[in-house]
């Protein structure tokens, strides 16, 4: 599908035990997507999310000085001054057919489950300049109350699928433009709309000022 987004670096997990290891904690001051227009989308808890308005050519080592490529149809959390280094959502597309195969909602098709399995194929996530302190700390974040609903790790599916289905969801709801075809093709089967699984992206309220250069993306 056309709206399926390039891949990248492969996928570090967070350690098993992150006290055992002795790499240092990585400097968190960037400001690489300050240079480039962008709006501010909402916050994944305390972590600013944006939407670049410009594509953002990759660096030469993306995954250690903390630079990222990235394209007007991504989603960055983080990356910021003074933030959390940058987790880029590199396919959107998979992130919704990630919602779509784990929610009770969307009744089983199999055909239609066919067509999506694909889009899951390479690394959704690129983890911009993170140390080993920084993936620990992420998971921290993920399975604490600064969340709505956080990461249980007895809930059933891994860490990387649940972090991926709730940006689906975010996306489908919110901002069905970054992965059109794919919101056609799961719409027809979303036959139940009861239950909200994640709902872990705040959106800014309209007309809301934020620092984000190219304002806040609904509004204001």
């Amino acid at each position: 599908m056309s709206d399926t987004q390039p891949v990248g670096s492969p996928l570090a997990k967070p350690p098993a035990n992150p006290q055992t290891c002795t790499t240092q904690p990585t400097d968190t001051t960037l400001s690489y997507i300050d240079s480039y227009k962008h709006q501010q989308v909402g916050l994944f808890g305390n972590i600013p999310v944006y939407r670049p308005l410009e594509n953002i050519a990759p660096s030469d080592n993306p995954r250690w000085d903390g630079d990222f490529g990235c394209s007007i149809q991504q989603l960055v959390i983080g990356g910021g001054s003074g933030e959390h280094p940058g987790l880029v959502i590199q396919n959107p597309a998979a992130a919704v057919a990630e919602f779509a195969l784990t929610c009770e909602d969307f009744t089983d098709d199999e055909a239609r489950c066919n067509e999506l399995y694909p889009l899951l194929v390479g690394e959704p996530f690129l983890f911009a300049g993170w140390g080993v302190a920084d993936y620990h700390g992420f998971f921290e974040h993920c399975t604490s109350a600064t969340l709505p609903n956080p990461f249980d790790p007895d809930g059933g599916i891994s860490f990387e699928t649940w972090l991926l289905a709730g940006i689906g969801e975010f996306i489908y709801y919110a901002m069905p433009d970054l992965a059109l075809e794919t919101v056609a093709l799961i719409a027809p089967l979303h036959v139940e709309k009861h239950h909200i699984r994640y709902n872990n992206i705040t959106i800014i309220p309209p007309n809301m000022p934020v620092y984000a250069n190219g304002g806040n993306a609904f509004g204001g």
